[in-house]
């Protein structure tokens, strides 16, 4: 098949969950013979849009991009009131909604003319996140000239009660979704007649060798055990609240435990002698990090999937997670390597739990392995993602 990609960032040095998640299946499905391009900015910040990547037609991986520039950077005083005025005020005009969209980014001039263009070309435009103008602006327009499956990347926050997403849930021909919690969710919201399939996300089940002597080494950590967590370090994936917690936690327990959280500092958290950031690493610096640690905690509120939560159980790391997360939640209970907490007093429960017990450490390490290759190991997700796109392509031609 010829296969479209419509995503805000791409690359590398994107560090966003459902970035990563767009470059691997695409990746993925260029290796298995499918002919794949992208239609992206030339952006790699998310707050600014500000182009970092040259304008134009590249190849990363075996996967064709066409990247285009951004209309202008995105600022505070710009995106702040009009962000303010949508999410606390009821019944905002659709036309002030869909400005939203355009403001907070990327606003890419050129997207719609290329879709015109160019999407007959393809058999199928495939669209990563439901929240940005490339998806929210870009699918609506190849609907028109080809077969369409939305990514949407779901999750309960208040920005997708916004009616201006309504009709691109209808329009797409198929919603591609990584849970059966993130499929409840947006059938409860939009009710669509969309083909629907919970698909998943793929995991490098063998990835290369790690050090995790070699990590502590980097980043001046003797012997003593790590709470780890990857990902974005800012408010909306909860790592606030993760280390005002750690602190209470460190406040009741005279124990050597450091937290770290490794990926890209966006907002700084409060400072401690036990809390170390490592800011962006590289892949394998991060996968060293993951065999220097004894658990994983995801303290996000807001996710669809949680590849690094995946990651971690690949390789046998039981996992925290924050139970106000329905994602989060159906995950750990459904692979039992994961203990759930909602608040300070379950989060310190739960760190004490398994820090008093070696075994049940080992026990959910293994039962995390367990349900990671029995449920995201590539060759059955890229199978059954494949079957969607056929089954999209043959609705959108009937």
């Amino acid at each position: 098949m010829k296969i479209l990609y419509g995503v805000q960032r791409y690359g590398t040095e994107v560090g966003g969950g459902a970035e990563s998640a767009c470059r691997s299946l695409a990746e993925r499905m260029a290796a298995r013979g499918h002919r794949v391009e992208v239609v992206t900015s030339c952006a790699v910040d998310y707050v600014t849009w500000a182009d970092e990547y040259p304008e134009g037609t590249s190849e990363l991986n075996g996967v064709t991009l066409h990247r285009l520039p951004v209309r202008a950077q995105r600022t505070t005083a710009q995106f702040g009131p009009i962000s303010q005025r949508v999410l606390t005020r009821p019944h905002t005009p659709f036309a002030v909604e869909r400005d939203w969209v355009r403001v907070q980014g990327p606003d890419l001039p050129g997207l719609v003319p290329w879709l015109e263009s160019e999407s007959s070309r393809f058999d199928v435009a495939a669209f990563y996140t439901y929240l940005y103008p490339t998806t929210a602006f870009g699918l609506p327009v190849a609907a028109r000239y080809t077969a369409t499956v939305l990514h949407p990347a779901a999750h309960d926050e208040p920005m997708i009660e916004l009616s201006v997403f309504d009709a691109l849930f209808r329009q797409a021909d198929a919603i591609c979704v990584h849970t059966p919690e993130e499929l409840e969710t947006v059938r409860r919201r939009f009710h669509f007649d969309s083909l629907a399939g919970v698909v998943g996300l793929g995991v490098d089940v063998h990835p290369p060798p790690a050090d995790g002597g070699r990590f502590r080494a980097a980043f001046g950590i003797g012997d003593e055990p790590i709470l780890l967590y990857n990902g974005r370090v800012e408010p909306g994936k909860g790592t606030d609240e993760l280390a005002k917690y750690f602190i209470e936690y460190k406040k009741r327990h005279q124990d050597p435990l450091k937290l770290v959280l490794v990926g890209p500092l966006v907002t700084p958290v409060a400072e401690h002698p036990d809390i170390i950031c490592t800011g962006y690493v590289d892949v394998q610096t991060r996968l060293d990090a993951y065999a220097a640690s004894f658990a994983f905690v995801m303290p996000s509120y807001f996710e669809s999937f949680s590849i690094a939560l995946c990651d971690a159980w690949a390789i046998r790391r039981p996992a925290l997670v924050n139970a106000n997360c329905a994602v989060l939640d159906g995950q750990a209970r459904r692979s039992g390597a994961g203990l759930g907490y909602r608040s300070l007093s379950e989060f310190v429960a739960a760190l004490d739990r398994l820090i008093a017990d070696p075994g049940l450490i080992a026990a959910m390490g293994a039962a995390g392995r367990k349900y990671v290759l029995g449920n995201y190991g590539w060759d059955a997700v890229a199978t059954s993602y494949e079957n969607l796109l056929h089954r999209a392509f043959n609705r959108s031609r009937r």
